[in-house]
């Protein structure tokens, strides 16, 4: 027992050290305090505001970026719009200007076609003409050469002061000849 007696004191002589030191003490506790206060006056005075400014400016710059972000959202989405109304504006007038030249297009080429039929028809009314013009003059010239071949065979008839008989065999072959000839 003697031995338990000494391990129980040796125990009390460790555990007496850890509460020695947990124990409060007046005196260094004050000088804590001290320290603890004049370490806050002085980060008060030297950190604090330094400290509080700079969040502040940061919190003004935060605050202006993201101002100046929606700004830039607002006229990206104005330009956006803009972009979209200018294109459709486009694509109404290339609709127009094309819908116009297929106008345009098809009126050409019905005038193109009438114009065509009418200088057709002219010509056509032109080759009539010349064709009836021709073929006047065709019996013209056949009136006339009829006329001079009548003319000649008489003529000969008249020379030769045939008898009725001989006239009208010799007119016969005369008329025959010419035709033939």
């Amino acid at each position: 027992m003697a031995e338990e007696v000494q391990a129980h004191t040796a125990a009390e002589a460790g555990g007496g050290i850890a509460s020695e030191l947990m124990a409060p003490q007046p005196g260094i506790m004050i000088w804590v305090w001290l320290v603890f206060i004049a370490l806050l006056v002085l980060l008060h005075k030297f950190a604090w505001k330094p400290i509080l400014v700079s969040v502040a400016e940061r919190e003004r710059k935060l605050k202006e970026s993201l101002e100046k972000a929606d700004q830039a959202a607002a006229k990206t989405a104005k330009v956006e719009a803009e972009q979209q109304r200018i294109l459709a504006e486009a694509r109404t007038e290339a609709g127009k200007i094309l819908s116009e030249q297929r106008d345009f297009a098809t009126k050409f080429r019905t005038q193109s076609e009438a114009d065509a039929k009418t200088s057709a028809e002219k010509i056509v009314a032109q080759a009539i003409v010349e064709i009836e013009a021709a073929k006047n003059q065709a019996r013209t010239d056949l009136r006339k050469d009829a006329a001079e071949l009548s003319v000649g065979v008489a003529e000969r008839i008249l020379r030769h002061k045939l008898q009725d008989a001989e006239a009208r065999d010799f007119a016969e072959r005369m008329l025959d000849e010419a035709v033939k000839g």
